[in-house]
């Protein structure tokens, strides 16, 4: 039985990574992001949260080129929230990325993410993201506005969207 185990965690982690080990792009960037379209609340705050919610971002993407100008991406990250206290997130998104132009995209994806901090809006520790986002890539260097949003997708009550917009910018390597 243990043997299984560790197959099936093996294959995990095979299946999800092994599009970013052999990636055309990679890129790292940092950002900032704050509460942001909370349904009942003031900017920059959420609905039952006390204080300020915002944070800080960490990505490192890895990005394959799939059909002519979309892109897949795929994006471990970890984010240090500074309010409403602190905390840590650690999850992982998967993207698709439309390139506009040379330099605009835009981007949606979906992800998972683990949080050390206790939100009122819900239930679990677990959420899951959707998010969007537009951005702009000059030579190596990027800047992109997104709009993320944390759900439990109604598995644990209470479920309230934590909306945040984020900013990020990178460099391509």
């Amino acid at each position: 039985m243990e043997i299984d185990k560790k197959i099936a965690i093996l294959f995990a982690l095979l299946f999800f990574f092994s599009p970013c080990l052999c990636a055309e792009n990679r890129s790292i960037s940092l950002g900032y992001g704050f509460g942001f379209l909370n349904p009942e609340s003031k900017p920059y705050h959420l609905r039952y949260t006390k204080g300020l919610y915002d944070f800080f971002y960490l990505t490192f993407a890895r990005e394959n080129n799939i059909y002519e100008k979309i892109w897949l991406c795929a994006e471990p990250f970890g984010a240090y929230q500074l309010r409403p206290k602190g905390g840590l997130d650690l999850g992982f998104t998967l993207s698709g990325k439309f390139h506009v132009n040379k330099n605009f995209y835009i981007n949606i994806g979906v992800g998972i993410a683990y949080t050390s901090y206790t939100f009122k809006e819900q239930g679990t520790h677990f959420p899951f993201i959707l998010q969007g986002g537009i951005g702009y890539r000059w030579k190596d260097f990027f800047i992109e506005d997104r709009f993320k949003h944390y759900s439990n997708a109604g598995l644990s009550r209470p479920n309230m969207s934590i909306n945040s917009n984020l900013v990020l910018i990178g460099i391509y390597f």
